[in-house]
């Protein structure tokens, strides 16, 4: 078998398939590759392809205005995972935008290709139909965790907070029960007066060195690890504080790209209501000290 039937026999979709049938599928598809940066197809465009990840990384993002300037993450796609199978089942048009993060290289496939295959082949395209289906139930499982906890969410930052630290309790108090498995939750709040994070909250589901909880220099938002990711929030762009969420056991690939999405959410969300806090309290501040002038 050739380096392609190799990459090929990898990809969870055709993982039934043998030697001579992924040769003959092969066939069939086209081999593209996409610089990073570079939009694989367009939100409300045409589609009737589907891909399969070779190399790289691909996101898929959902614009928030007419003109196309801000998006939302929806989701993180790498090695040997696909998109664009429902315009493959049942044509139409894209509901999102598919966009290269990284230099990608994909497998790409027209409708009439595959549903040509899956009719002369029958118990290989029941095989196929399976594993979308089943990975379409995984990421709309994802979909529906996400709106929930960004619903609570939305509620915890409508109410009155009286620091930062306050909301970052509250908040990773919140979110854990959304984190399936053994997971620990640290977070901390960057204090002006001395110049440090220090730690607000801490929720252990299992025992770890209290050292490999703490952010080391630079702090940027990514996995420190194969179990562990540090979630930074900034305000009025400055580190207003970071969560540290480690699992006990490792986090597949697929699942750190499906967490990361939520992950970038809720620090965004946090960023933007402790600047509304830090707002709100200076202004209450300055209420005090010009009520205290007067009577002086």
């Amino acid at each position: 078998m050739d380096k392609e039937m190799e990459k090929l026999k990898n990809v969870p979709l055709f993982k039934n398939f043998s030697a001579q049938m992924l040769e003959e599928f092969s066939a069939a598809f086209k081999r593209v590759s996409y610089k990073a940066g570079e939009i694989i197809f367009r939100e409300k465009s045409e589609g009737d392809t589907l891909f399969v990840i070779v190399g790289g990384q691909v996101v898929i993002e959902k614009g928030l205005d007419e003109a196309s300037r801000d998006f939302k993450q929806l989701a993180i796609l790498s090695d040997g995972e696909f998109f664009g199978e429902m315009s493959v089942l049942e044509g139409g048009v894209r509901f999102a935008q598919a966009r290269a993060e990284k230099d990608s290289s994909l497998y790409e496939i027209k409708r009439p290709d595959f549903l040509r295959f899956i009719k002369d082949h029958p118990e290989n395209g029941i095989a196929v139909f399976t594993e979308i289906l089943s990975v379409t139930a995984r990421r709309l499982q994802h979909t529906s965790s996400e709106l929930t906890m960004l619903f609570d969410l939305s509620g915890l930052v409508l109410r009155e907070h009286k620091s930062a630290a306050e909301f970052i309790r509250s908040t990773v108090e919140e979110i854990s029960i959304y984190f399936e498995g053994a997971w620990n939750f640290h977070g901390y709040a960057y204090n002006r007066f001395n110049e440090e994070f220090e730690e607000v909250v801490s929720r252990q589901a299992f025992a770890r060195d209290p050292e490999s909880v703490k952010a080391k220099a630079g702090l940027e938002s990514g996995w420190l690890d194969g179990a562990s990711y540090l979630m930074v929030f900034r305000a009025h762009g400055e580190a207003a504080g970071y969560v540290v969420f480690a699992r006990a056991s490792g986090v597949p690939n697929f699942e750190k790209n499906n967490l990361t999405t939520i992950f970038n959410t809720i620090s965004s969300i946090m960023g933007s209501a402790i600047e509304n806090i830090e707002s709100r309290t200076e202004a209450a501040l300055l209420r005090k000290l010009k009520a205290q002038k007067e009577i002086i």
